[in-house]
């Protein structure tokens, strides 16, 4: 009888940090790229399932900001309505802590830690996710 891999038994891997928040299943292609965009490259523990309302919000702003800039530089008069709004809503940044400004250390003398690097995994997890917010694999 062959020995059996380890990788074959499938035990679950445990890093003693929060799981990542996953794209809610409403939001649309380009605005579930920004989602995991924002997600990986921030801490794991940057934000909480309750901030997902605000965090998807944000990423519709950021999508509706892009395709009006590129409507506007085609030559399309009504993009600038909506380029004005869309960059309003981008003021959620500072509510998530995502601009440079929220950010910042309080008292710059602390030493700062390395922020975590998302691995490749764990950003394919975050892109696969079904639309039910489960796992595939």
């Amino acid at each position: 009888m062959p020995r059996k891999s380890a990788a074959s038994f499938g035990f679950p891997t445990v890093t003693g940090s929060p799981e990542r928040l996953r794209p809610p299943p409403d939001l649309g292609e380009p605005e579930r790229t920004i989602f995991v965009d924002l997600v990986a490259g921030s801490k794991p523990d940057a934000f909480r399932n309750s901030d997902t309302p605000l965090l998807a919000a944000y990423c519709r702003a950021i999508a509706l900001e892009r395709r009006s800039a590129a409507e506007l530089g085609a030559g399309d008069d009504k993009a600038l309505a909506r380029w004005e709004r869309a960059t309003k809503a981008m003021a959620l940044s500072m509510r998530l802590r995502l601009s440079p400004q929220a950010r910042a250390p309080n008292n710059p003398s602390r030493p700062s830690r390395p922020e975590p690097v998302t691995n490749y995994y764990d950003r394919m997890r975050l892109e696969e996710a079904d639309s039910d917010g489960t796992d595939r694999g």
